[in-house]
């Protein structure tokens, strides 16, 4: 039985990683201007996209998820608003209970947070990323649109991190995020939440997936941008890999195999990548997806992508996919 199932998974990877780069279809891009770091949450027949700009955050409401069209903005934080704070990226929305909680991270101000942990670094000189959090904004009401406030920094174990985001099993609320082992080398890591904006002190963070494979460390060592797929009982985190403008980025899948989310043993990493490179499509350096789930059931990858292998050459645009399941596994183009 385990041999079949090994057969499967290695199968299922390959026919992922095969159908990506075989598509003969051109990729149009949903925002062919933007597109770093892209989120987008549907809510009542309408859709909510934000992206990375850096000084602040940003929602823009959408008749489509196929095109953006904005019928309306919203300025929901800035950096100014907050002198704490600098480079905000990868900001999420989220509807928990009757608010929106909007999950970022950025650089803090280094006298008001205390300086992080890195349980690999072996030089303790000051880096920007000894500093660098997620943070949680929530609504004063059910209004998405509607006034947020400051709710917290997340540090789990004291672990700096970056693209931070949520997870939900069995009735309880989990941090899913990308912790530094060092400078340049990042794991995925997760944490027990007590609510959206507070991390259960009494549970250590775990870390469940770490850059050991040959895609993984090209550049330097990467596991970043986690997101997570639910289909049904079944949970995924697809997560980016390698370095982000080396023009080898591309995204890997673990797999929740046992029962408790909080022990390593529990996630299966899959042996190759789970999207790369496009070139038939035109896109290149495909990473930081998130998952859009509509009220009709269908899901979609939302991510960003060059249209050049090298990443200066072109801005990082934001495309959506639709995610199908083959055998329970999610297939992705």
């Amino acid at each position: 039985m385990l041999i079949i199932k090994a057969i499967i998974t290695i199968l299922t990877a390959l026919i992922t990683f095969l159908g990506s780069v075989a598509s003969t279809d051109a990729a149009v891009p949903f925002d062919s201007v933007n597109g770093g770091d892209p989120y987008i949450a549907e809510y009542k027949g309408d859709y909510y996209y934000t992206f990375t700009t850096g000084g602040g955050i940003d929602i823009y409401k959408t008749d489509s998820r196929d095109k953006i069209n904005v019928t309306d903005r919203k300025t929901v934080f800035w950096c100014g608003e907050n002198g704490t704070v600098s480079s905000i990226w990868a900001p999420e929305i989220h509807k928990i209970g009757d608010r929106w909680y909007i999950i970022a991270c950025a650089v803090f101000d280094k006298n008001t947070v205390e300086k992080g942990v890195m349980p690999d670094a072996k030089q303790f000189n000051e880096h920007d990323d000894y500093y660098r959090y997620g943070f949680v904004l929530e609504s004063k009401t059910e209004d998405i649109f509607g006034e947020y406030i400051f709710r917290s920094v997340l540090a789990p174990g004291g672990l700096n991190n970056i693209d931070g985001t949520y997870m939900q099993r069995d009735g309880k609320l989990y941090y899913v995020f990308s912790g530094y082992n060092d400078v340049a080398n990042q794991s995925i890591y997760i944490a027990e939440m007590d609510n959206p904006y507070t991390i259960n002190g009494d549970v250590e963070p775990v870390e469940i997936s770490k850059p050991l494979l040959l895609w993984e460390t090209r550049g330097w060592k990467v596991n970043e941008a986690p997101a997570v797929l639910y289909n049904g009982d079944d949970i995924y985190i697809v997560y980016s890999a390698s370095g982000y403008d080396t023009g080898s980025y591309c995204m890997g899948m673990l797999t929740l195999e046992g029962s408790d989310v909080l022990k390593k043993y529990s996630w299966k990493k899959s042996p190759l990548p789970v999207i790369y490179h496009q070139p038939v499509s035109g896109i290149y350096n495909l990473g930081h997806c998130s998952f859009l789930y509509e009220e009709n059931g269908d899901i979609y990858m939302v991510y960003h992508a060059n249209e050049t292998k090298n990443f200066y050459e072109s801005p990082r645009l934001t495309y959506v996919e639709k995610v199908d399941f083959v055998l329970g596994k999610p297939i992705f183009r």
